[in-house]
């Protein structure tokens, strides 16, 4: 099963190393050779294996037969908040280009912040947790 998470930031990590493999700084180095660049397709990556992560864990409870209303408003919250950070280190990256209608990077960016609000805002998600966590245990 593959997730709206992975169909949105897989191609977003692969576009974004791909700028930073051809596009040059000052000097004629690529921009992936900026530790600051590393560092943020680092946490682009760590985000996006924990989302999944997450996800699959949810889905094994489920396929065990288990009660998973708390884990399935976790991993929406957590993966909808992860896939919009790593769009927006992206965008980063891109600089205006990323910005720049018609760029695949603004496509998912703002068809990720549609989803949030589409399947449920943040706290919609953190409510229906706390309520779950204070009177379901």
């Amino acid at each position: 099963m593959t997730t709206h998470h992975e169909q949105t930031n897989e191609p977003t990590t692969a576009l974004t190393l791909d700028r930073t493999r051809i596009h040059k700084v000052a000097g004629g180095q690529p921009l992936l050779m900026l530790q600051a660049i590393q560092h943020k397709i680092a946490d682009m990556a760590t985000e996006f294996y924990a989302a999944r992560s997450m996800t699959y864990a949810a889905l094994a409870a489920l396929d065990e037969g288990r009660e998973a209303h708390a884990e399935a408003f976790m991993c929406k919250l957590f993966v909808a908040e992860s896939a919009f950070l790593i769009l927006d280190k992206a965008v980063q990256i891109h600089g205006k280009e990323g910005l720049t209608q018609g760029n695949e990077i603004e496509y998912l960016f703002r068809k990720i912040r549609m989803f949030r609000v589409l399947t449920g805002t943040s706290e919609f998600q953190r409510d229906g947790i706390a309520k779950l966590l204070a009177f379901h245990h």
